[in-house]
């Protein structure tokens, strides 16, 4: 039965702060109560007021996501000690393949900033806010028909003005670059930033980016450069890497083993070991200077044989790197989660996990809307 005015014994400005302080998924239920609940929730002074109260007591990416077959899995804590966890699908997250009309002659792509997912292949690009369960589709390019050109497309959240935009950066096949930009709930098409000859440095199309605080970073194809986006000036720059990181790139000459990592609101480069635990793991930290570190797993962990990519590692938090591994000899699947302030490991086990993990994602919950973002999909 519908709540009216009359009936609520809490004031209207009450009851916004206290739903202001309230995780997505709960409003999203409330939403279904009344119909002042659902306009509290869609009112977009009252998403910019939640984007900061719930910050505040949920700091950084919390929520783990593990993608397997196109369909994705919330793993969550569920004993006292921390340590076991259980999965659950995310109904209005999963089967990806059907939102946007993939090919399966193409590959899909993730990215993702501040509780948004980009997701791409090489004909269609879409939005999805797991949290409200909205996916979109964004305009269609006329690049997307040109043979022998990729494109790589970004995501990041500008925190001053709290805008999303996305990046789509071309490298031809002659090297050139040409770059657009789309901003989410503003533009209704694409707006060209960078025309041929106009860029010096292509972006990477084998490697993620990351955005740290409303800059994008993504791996040149020259080892001595990272791209740099900023996303509120929208202007392109770039960085010099470490002379141990470009000289083991120019040596080895792929980046598989190699990735882009938010390390406690910096940037850093990782060089894991793709198989053997005993390995030390390589991260570079930006501070003005490069900072070198150099960790393992611990040794008194039971050794297993173990594969490690760039999509099964992401930062969790503020502080943590977590890489999840399937242990070969059982059904356990496990996160190992690294603290790079401490220098101290963690771990969390998922019992009878029956699946091999292709990708994990963290993300923060934002009730951003994209009701006005493209073309929407059927969840």
């Amino acid at each position: 039965m519908a709540v009216n005015t009359e009936q609520r014994s809490i004031p209207d400005d009450i009851t916004i702060q206290i739903f202001s302080w309230l995780p997505v998924t709960s409003l999203m239920r409330y939403r279904c109560v009344s119909k002042f609940y659902n306009t509290i929730v869609l009112e977009p002074n009252f998403v910019d007021l939640h984007s900061s109260n719930y910050c505040k007591i949920n700091r950084g990416d919390t929520k783990l996501i593990t993608c397997i077959n196109g369909v994705c899995y919330s793993i969550e804590k569920h004993d006292e000690d921390g340590k076991a966890t259980k999965f659950y699908q995310i109904e209005n997250f999963s089967k990806l393949y059907n939102h946007i009309n993939i090919s399966y002659n193409y590959r899909l792509y993730f990215d993702y900033d501040n509780g948004l997912f980009c997701i791409w292949d090489m004909q269609n690009i879409a939005i999805s806010n797991p949290s409200t369960g909205e996916v979109r589709c964004l305009p269609y390019l006329k690049c997307f028909d040109v043979s022998g050109e990729k494109f790589i497309c970004s995501i990041g959240f500008e925190p001053e003005d709290k805008k999303y935009k996305v990046v789509l950066t071309i490298n031809s096949q002659g090297g050139l670059s040409r770059a657009w930009v789309f901003t989410l709930g503003i533009d209704t098409s694409w707006r060209e930033m960078i025309k041929y000859n106009e860029f010096v440095y292509d972006i990477s199309p084998c490697s993620f980016g990351i955005c740290i605080s409303g800059i994008i970073y993504r791996f040149s194809q020259s080892p001595d450069f990272i791209v740099v986006f900023d996303v509120k000036s929208e202007n392109f720059t770039s960085i010099t890497t470490s002379i141990e990181f470009s000289n083991g790139l120019h040596e080895s000459g792929y980046y598989e083993d190699y990735m882009l990592i938010d390390a406690n609101g910096k940037l850093g480069i990782l060089k894991f070991p793709p198989f053997r635990r005993t390995e030390y793991i390589h991260l570079w930290i930006f501070k003005e200077e490069w900072e070198h570190q150099l960790f393992q797993f611990p040794l008194e962990w039971k050794h297993e044989d173990i594969y490690l990519s760039t999509k099964k590692i992401c930062k969790y938090g503020g502080e943590e790197i977590v890489f999840a591994i399937n242990m070969t000899s059982s059904d356990v699947f496990v996160y190992f989660f690294y603290h790079v302030k401490n220098k101290s490991w963690r771990y969390l086990e998922v019992q009878e996990f029956p699946y091999w993990v292709e990708n994990i994602f963290t993300y923060s919950e934002t009730l951003f809307p994209l009701k006005n973002i493209g073309l929407p999909t059927i969840i």
